[in-house]
């Protein structure tokens, strides 16, 4: 590509999040932000999650107003009628890892994003549960953020923590 098309592209974003409900909300309103300050989005859901937000939301309508913006899917593996809640999570992990990462590899290394694509991918943004996408991010040479999506509870944690072993309140003792 021809440094003189490259300059006037404006950067294009995958974003690839957990296929569950919270995390992708929260994504979208990043993939929003971006399409504000004049990012190219790719928004990369499993077909189960697109489909629950075309029947239950006005997501992709709302995201119609965005020119640069567009979602993009992959399998998660599992069949249509198996069940997609927090007990089944790691089942699900392991299934998009077998089904969905493989085609994810090929949509950006030599698929529609892929280098010779006309504005290939230049950043991901990837779920912190998603470990694959450190190899996929250089093996295309672009940039890689990962983004926690969790709850601003689950956040907490992480300065009070500290405070419950300094008071001796945690590890817990006796029975729970």
């Amino acid at each position: 590509m021809d440094s003189e098309r490259e300059s006037a592209l404006p950067p294009h974003v995958l974003i690839f999040p957990l296929p569950i409900q919270g995390p992708v909300n929260c994504m979208l309103k990043l993939a929003e932000l971006f399409c504000i300050n004049g990012l190219k989005v790719t928004f990369l859901n499993s077909q189960h999650i697109q489909r629950c937000l075309s029947s239950c939301t006005n997501t992709e309508s709302y995201f119609q107003r965005y020119p640069n913006f567009r979602f993009e899917t992959v399998p998660d593996g599992l069949p249509e009628d198996n069940p997609r809640t927090v007990n089944e999570f790691f089942e699900m992990l392991d299934s998009m890892k077998a089904v969905g990462v493989p085609l994810f590899r090929e949509m950006v290394t030599s698929g529609p994003y892929g280098p010779n694509f006309e504005n290939p991918i230049t950043c991901m943004v990837a779920d912190g549960a998603f470990c694959f996408a450190v190899d996929i991010a250089k093996q295309i040479g672009v940039p890689l953020l990962y983004f926690d999506t969790i709850s601003p509870c689950c956040l907490w944690t992480y300065p009070c923590l500290p405070k419950f072993i300094e008071a001796d309140e945690f590890p817990f003792k006796g029975e729970l």
